[in-house]
């Protein structure tokens, strides 16, 4: 279903009700939290796309939303747009408009279809969702297959940018191991640098512009907003090296760099669990000759 919430007459979406729920739309009396409604965005993004319509119950029967629910349910949308197109902003919205029905306010959510390319859509926790008929359920999913050529060859050599505040943030040490194992379970060969693993007497400046321009991927962590970070991330920007971007959820990214693609996570498992496929298509690109910043 591609056509967007701004052309739908009255006549249209009372049509949608009657017909009820199905593999492209969904009815939601209200969202309780963004756990569900995740598992519902991503399944219709890798099944062709849809509509959610909140404020309506199983029966469609519009029962609408108050104001506060409206700006609740808004919120949570954008929430879980976030968090599951963090890759994907620039190809990929959910578009989000009010109707009034039977004196009701409903928000109606359409959900774009997203191009194979870019299939499978997951939540943050890594998993994998599609519809069936009216209803959700979880997929399993094939890996991608195998890098070769150069990738395979001599592995992919990644660099880390990330703050060392460890004493103002412990959770740093988890984010740093929860890279190392969505890179080991990427199922690729690699090498690893981060600059205070360095042993050796160096400047550090010159060591960092050495270590960034030999990496195929940097992974540049933004929690905390350190300066190092925004430093290497700029000299990985300036070589041209394909750059994965992390942050923290709760990390204030400034304009000009809030309109990069982000990986965005609450804790390390899903920090681990978003990583593992953008690492894979980045030795597959390596392997095609494609590997270039974005």
């Amino acid at each position: 279903m591609s056509k967007s919430p701004e052309h739908f007459t009255y006549e249209a979406l009372r049509q949608i009700l009657k017909q009820g729920e199905s593999q492209s739309v969904e009815f939601k009396s209200d969202i309780a939290g963004t756990g569900g409604l995740a598992r519902d965005v991503a399944a219709m993004a890798n099944g062709g796309g849809g509509l959610i319509l909140i404020g309506v119950d199983d029966n469609g029967r519009p029962s609408g939303l108050p104001e506060r629910s409206r700006k609740r349910a808004r919120d949570r949308v954008e929430q879980v747009a976030e968090s599951i197109f963090p890759e994907l902003h620039d190809q990929v919205r959910l578009s989000t408009s009010e109707y009034l029905i039977d004196g009701g306010v409903i928000l109606v959510v359409s959900v774009p279809d997203v191009p194979e390319e870019l299939k499978p859509v997951r939540t943050v926790d890594g998993s994998v969702y599609i519809r069936h008929n009216d209803h959700v359920v979880r997929a399993s999913v094939n890996p991608l297959p195998r890098p070769s050529g150069a990738a395979e060859k001599k592995g992919i050599k990644i660099f880390v940018a990330m703050s060392f505040q460890v004493e103002r943030e412990p959770a740093l040490v988890d984010y740093y191991h929860a890279m190392k194992r969505a890179i080991e379970r990427s199922g690729i060969k690699y090498h690893i640098d981060r600059v205070d693993e360095v042993h050796g007497d160096y400047e550090v400046t010159v060591k960092i512009e050495e270590l960034i321009a030999s990496a195929d991927v940097v992974i540049a962590d933004f929690t905390l907003n350190s300066p190092n970070v925004y430093y290497e991330a700029g000299i990985a920007r300036g070589c041209d090296v394909y750059t994965i971007r992390t942050a923290r959820k709760d990390t204030e990214i400034p304009f000009d760099v809030g309109t990069k693609k982000f990986i965005l996570y609450s804790n390390a498992t899903q920090l681990e669990e978003s990583l593992i496929e953008p690492i894979q298509r980045a030795a597959l690109k390596l392997s095609a000759g494609e590997l270039n910043e974005r």
